[in-house]
């Protein structure tokens, strides 16, 4: 049965901004410093652990924290090259400005618009519009779509305003790790909000081409920073279909369609995952997953286990999983079997979730029932199936480059 496990837990997304500091140290702002602060390296990092771990839990982590740097990145990379010394507004186009990683470019800045801000912006990470004071746009020569767009409020601070939104294709970056991705478009977007921890950022994708580049067509990633700055939060969910899945792994097709005939004969499933991390080494992080035709509703979480296979189906649990800088520790525990210092399964805090918690905020949306006194489902976090599915519709229009601008 851990066969069938270890076939979707392979098959998880890379997607990572390398961590290496993109940005140089440089002075005002002229047309050659602006090249050299947007020296932007796209990077992956295979999800393959060994046979014997989680290979998503391991890798996902480093993917979060690559992401996780990339507005702040290209922010600090603005302010170096000088362009919040003042507060005059800032309106300037650069074309064929070469950039390593894309090649040729057009850059469009709109920075320091607090009196006409840039308003009207859409998201599918929020509800309504908001405005924002400052944007940068890359766009790869010959392209009549951006490759990047970056909306923020604040140069020195994502929290307490409307925080950050950033757009990008990662087919416009010259990585071969993406040469396949097609059109698929990345939306994160980063803010505060007070219901668990202090920040939060979100992740979510369609279009993707459902290849050995980006095997799900849709999916979303929730980060939270929680615990006094203690721990991470992680919560996903996936979008996968077996009909790809097999056209990708064809010796693995009895085992997959035995799988799909679990599941309902869908050809649709969807991969769940929750895990608490602690940020200081060794990185102990303790998590629980699920794979399963559904997802949430009224209250009741992803089934902890494959498509609801008994739990005494060796291999058929997903929980709990522990994790730490080395990769893959132990599965299939038992709450009580679970160090102590470890992120607790059951317990949690004043601002944050236990394991337990966290993966039953996954997989819900505005209509999930919640246990009392908890908080309602955010835009943001909304991961259920019914939502995923709505991205192919009207919905997913909101996860797009903004035009007008």
């Amino acid at each position: 049965m851990k066969k069938l496990i270890y076939i979707f837990l392979f098959f998880g997304i890379s997607i990572q901004v390398s961590d290496r500091q993109i940005f140089k140290q440089i002075a005002p702002p002229t047309f050659q410093n602006l090249t050299d602060a947007l020296r932007i390296h796209m990077g992956s990092e295979p999800l393959f652990a060994a046979a014997n771990s989680w290979g998503f839990v391991r890798q996902s982590a480093t993917w979060a924290r690559g992401n996780s740097t990339l507005i702040d990145q290209l922010i600090q990379g603005l302010k170096r090259a000088g362009f919040f010394q003042n507060s005059n507004p800032v309106s300037q186009t650069f074309t064929n400005v070469t950039l390593d990683g894309i090649g040729s470019t057009t850059i469009r800045l709109k920075l320091n618009q607090q009196a006409s801000p840039i308003s009207g912006i859409t998201a599918s990470a929020y509800t309504g519009t908001k405005s924002f004071n400052n944007f940068l746009e890359i766009t790869k020569t010959g392209n009549t779509s951006p490759s990047l767009q970056l909306f923020f409020d604040n140069p020195d601070t994502l929290l307490g305003n409307d925080g950050g939104l950033i757009y990008y294709k990662l087919g416009d970056f010259n990585n071969a790790q993406f040469a396949n991705a097609g059109n698929v478009i990345t939306e994160s977007y980063t803010a505060n909000e007070a219901s668990y921890g202090t920040k939060f950022q979100t992740y979510t994708w369609r279009l993707g081409p459902e290849n050995a580049s980006w095997i799900s067509d849709i999916g979303r990633v929730v980060l939270t920073e929680v615990d006094s700055g203690k721990q991470l939060c992680f919560r996903s969910v996936v979008r996968l279909k077996f009909s790809k899945l097999i056209a990708l792994n064809p010796s693995q097709t009895s085992t997959l369609n035995a799988l799909k005939s679990q599941c309902g004969n869908s050809d649709q499933v969807y991969y769940g995952l929750a895990y608490m991390q602690k940020f200081d080494s060794p990185f102990l992080t303790t998590a629980k997953a699920s794979i399963s035709q559904s997802t949430s509703s009224s209250g009741t979480p992803f089934p902890e286990t494959i498509c609801n296979l008994n739990a005494s189906v060796s291999g058929a649990k997903l929980s709990y999983g522990l994790f730490d800088i080395n990769g893959f520790v132990n599965d299939g525990l038992s709450a009580s079997q679970v160090p102590s210092t470890y992120p607790h399964p059951t317990l949690g805090g004043t601002d944050f979730m236990s394991v337990d918690e966290a993966f039953t905020r996954t997989g819900i949306d505005a209509s999930s029932v919640l246990s009392s006194g908890k908080p309602a489902a955010k835009a943001y976090e909304y991961t259920s199936k019914s939502y995923l599915d709505s991205l192919e519709g009207a919905e997913g229009d909101r996860l797009a480059f903004k035009t007008g601008i």
